[in-house]
């Protein structure tokens, strides 16, 4: 009776197996995710998640930080170019960014401009790209202000000042005396064709052919451009001539409503009332610059030492002129 019962059990075992091992394999079913994948999986999104939440919040704060200046409502163009180490490669997204910064000019002081650019960078391309480039920021703000003043002027265009192939060779020297020849090929990439264009149409119209010559040549010389290059050369063309075509109708008794009437035919209503109030606003601060002008020489012309005229001079700025106007006001005032 035992043996019986034992060899039963074997028999239901050996049965259970086959059903089982049958399953397995016409179900075929997919293997399960083990638990090491399954945490590197929530590990990650939960990285991501993360950083993308902090991306956001980062760029939330810049747009406070900018709300009452000129960049509000505007973006930083572009991202930085890094290496694999987390380095930055300087190219012209490096100086696009800066030069979207440095337009603060004016309005800020140069330091919290620099912290601006840090805080953005530090949250945008990591701890060592901000590194790099603030170094790279420090240099482009010494070289701008090189480029700027007169010293510049004074020792790399005391020859042939009205040679505009010298200008560029005196300009391109300082630019690699600054950064290196590598780096400032880099950055200055888009200028440099840019620029090279610009000499060839200057020996277009400074050459001996004929007016229709030489608007087919240069028609020829925007032909072979790359587009975005071209465009700008475009709206340099069109500033340019607006220019002149108003300075002409001014020359000709025009009013403003005769110059809003003409860039309205032109550009339609709501360009026409942007630069109208353009013009406006460049009046009024003409004006309240030339009223400030006028004390500002009388404080400069009295007899009293240099600190007590920096302090009336300080009182004057404050009481004339908004914080982002006083900036304005005392950077004219050093390219006087």
């Amino acid at each position: 009776m035992t043996r019986t019962f034992v060899l039963l059990i074997a028999i239901v075992l050996s049965a259970s197996s086959l059903f089982w091992g049958f399953q397995h394999l016409t179900a075929s079913p997919l293997p399960l995710p083990t638990a090491s994948n399954t945490n590197t999986q929530i590990s990650t999104t939960y990285t991501a998640t993360i950083e993308a939440g902090r991306a956001a919040k980062q760029t939330l704060n810049l747009a406070q930080m900018l709300t009452n200046t000129s960049l509000a409502g505007t973006q930083v163009p572009g991202s930085l170019t890094i290496d694999a180490l987390g380095r930055l490669i300087p190219d012209n997204h490096s100086k696009a960014v800066m030069d979207y910064f440095l337009s603060l000019s004016g309005e800020m002081p140069d330091a919290s401009i620099r912290r601006l650019l840090e805080h953005w960078a530090r949250h945008n391309a990591g701890q060592l790209a901000a590194a790099d480039l603030l170094t790279l920021f420090d240099q482009y703000h010494y070289y701008r202000s090189r480029l700027a003043n007169g010293d510049y002027a004074a020792h790399y265009l005391n020859k042939n000042s009205g040679d505009i192939r010298n200008k560029l060779e005196q300009r391109q020297k300082l630019r690699n005396d600054t950064f290196g020849t590598d780096i400032a090929a880099a950055l200055f990439a888009d200028e440099d064709r840019y620029d090279r264009v610009s000499l060839q149409r200057n020996q277009i119209l400074t050459s001996r052919r004929s007016e229709k010559e030489k608007a087919d040549a240069l028609q020829e010389l925007r032909k072979a451009l790359p587009e975005a290059l071209a465009k700008q050369h475009q709206r340099q063309y069109d500033l340019q001539r607006l220019t002149a075509h108003e300075q002409s109708i001014k020359q000709q008794g025009a009013n403003a409503a005769d110059l809003y009437a003409f860039r309205q035919r032109q550009f339609g209503d709501a360009a026409a009332l942007r630069l109208q109030a353009l013009d406006e606003q460049r009046t009024l601060w003409q004006s309240q610059y030339q009223n400030y002008a006028r004390q500002r020489d009388q404080i400069n012309s009295a007899a009293i030492d240099i600190a007590d005229k920096q302090k009336q001079l300080q009182a004057l700025r404050s009481r004339l002129f908004t914080h982002s106007e006083q900036q304005r006001a005392a950077a004219l005032d050093r390219m006087q």
